[in-house]
């Protein structure tokens, strides 16, 4: 793997951790009713539409990052990293469907004399079987993708190796912890941040590894 490549990757890494913890700060509390979505979009339009937009912006650096892990870490892990890409890409793809929508509801969320309708609307979306496979796949390929990486990462014996299981308690919380208190989402967030930190500072370490024995030679 280049210079070059492993840079792009690292950057593309703490790209996603970053957006995607910005993200999680700034998304709006969003209830249960459509309706009500759309009026605490309202509320808060600057902090809605931010959100909106590191989501989608953090779906493109998690296809980046997704490919450059696969090219580090298919020397040592050629099944899982392989397979990791794949569905980290795959992943990406699916969650910009949702992540677009989003941003619809920010349209519709301008509009309160129409809340009723466009909740209607919202929840048809929602159950309709053009949405559900994107919802899956970006479920299925966002979870799956980072665990088989960060399992590729933690078996190739990689400087900061403790960054793959901090990334499996990671997913933990934050797709089954959230739903049992408030105290899930800064810990997330501090999980995110720190799991691929280590894997950046593990691109990072390597490369100054494989530049050593030139300057020694030298």
């Amino acid at each position: 793997m280049t210079r070059t490549v492993r840079i792009i990757t690292a950057i593309s890494v703490a790209a996603f951790a970053l957006l995607s913890f910005g993200f999680v700060v700034l998304q709006p509390d969003l209830p249960d009713d459509r309706a009500d979505w759309l009026a605490a979009f309202a509320a808060a339009p600057a902090r809605a539409g931010a959100a909106a937009h590191l989501f989608l912006w953090s779906q493109l650096a998690l296809a980046v990052a997704a490919v450059g892990l696969g090219a580090w870490l298919r020397p040592r892990a050629p099944r899982l990293a392989v397979a990791g890409a794949v569905l980290g890409v795959l992943g990406a793809f699916a969650h910009t469907i949702p992540g677009g929508w989003t941003i619809t509801q920010l349209v519709m969320a301008g509009e309160p004399a129409h809340h009723d309708t466009y909740a209607q609307l919202l929840v048809a979306q929602e159950q309709s079987s053009h949405m559900a496979p994107y919802f899956l796949l970006g479920l299925a390929g966002l979870v799956l993708g980072i665990l088989l990486l960060s399992i590729a990462h933690f078996c190739s014996r990689l400087p900061f190796r403790w960054a793959g299981p901090v990334l499996w308690a990671w997913l933990v919380v934050e797709f089954v912890g959230t739903s049992f208190g408030s105290w899930a989402v800064p810990t997330s967030g501090a999980l995110l941040l720190l799991g691929f930190g280590g894997l950046v500072a593990g691109l990072i370490a390597e490369r100054k590894e494989a530049i050593e024995p030139a300057y020694a030679t030298a």
